[in-house]
């Protein structure tokens, strides 16, 4: 059964860049994804203003796990110039499509090592796991509100996937504020103090609206069901992770 969600989710990943055919594309993908993890994200190196000028509480550790995941898959992502229209630079399954190119992720392996792989040397060196456990959150949100399959497809003939209002659009077509606070529903301008630039073209993007775009571009794809039974799997290896750690 596990095998079966890897391999299915193997072919929910969207399509590679041409650069992905090159021989040193392996070698790329690991630079990057260690640059990356580099990345000191921590509240007292970023300057964050949201610009509805809300206040942000930097003290809030799900708000900065949550846009530190964000800025760290955009920066991967936009570090090999793959861009797709309609789609945000910043989205999870674009990220390990990247990964799934560099070939690092062997599916003949075992279930259990291929997801001690993607845990221990993707979700946790990287600091992704707060999206791993608020997309769930995100998905349940979604599907309580009456006739949200009609919503999403309201939404998204509006056609501009980066934008969506500053995430305004998914509150006026009535889903809710999971997440209250201005650095969840506000755009942001961020920038790094032991960096010049930030220009990853995630500034018209509320961390709310990153979060429902992921969902509405798969209902739009037909995988919404499956991408949720696997982020499901991947909490249960992070809850072991955890319960291991005591």
């Amino acid at each position: 059964m596990k095998k079966a969600a890897l391999l299915i989710f193997a072919l929910l990943l969207i399509a590679l860049p041409a650069s992905a055919q090159q021989t040193n594309f392996f070698e790329s993908v690991n630079w990057i994804i260690e640059s990356a993890k580099l990345h000191d994200l921590t509240p007292g190196n970023m300057t964050i203003q949201a610009r509805d000028g809300g206040e942000i509480d930097k003290d809030d550790a799900k708000f900065i796990g949550l846009l530190g995941a964000k800025l760290r898959i955009a920066r991967i992502i936009n570090s090999f110039g793959y861009t797709s229209e309609g789609s945000s630079t910043a989205d999870l399954l674009k990220f390990l499509a990247v990964l799934g190119g560099s070939g690092s992720m062997d599916m003949t392996n075992a279930p259990f090592n291929l997801s001690d792989y993607v845990v221990f040397q993707i979700i946790l060196p990287l600091k992704l796991e707060p999206v791993i456990r608020e997309l769930p959150v995100y998905y349940d949100a979604i599907v309580s509100v009456p006739d949200w399959q009609e919503k999403l497809e309201a939404i998204r003939e509006l056609g501009d996937y980066g934008n969506l209002n500053g995430g305004k659009t998914f509150y006026l077509a009535g889903f809710p504020k999971v997440n209250r606070g201005s650095g969840y529903t506000s755009p942001l301008d961020v920038d790094l103090v032991d960096l010049d630039t930030l220009a990853i073209y995630e500034g018209d993007s509320s961390i709310e609206a990153w979060l429902y775009s992921f969902w509405m571009r798969r209902h739009t794809e037909g995988s919404m069901e499956l991408v949720k039974k696997i982020l499901d799997w991947l909490n249960e290896k992070l809850d072991v992770v955890e319960s291991a750690a005591g």
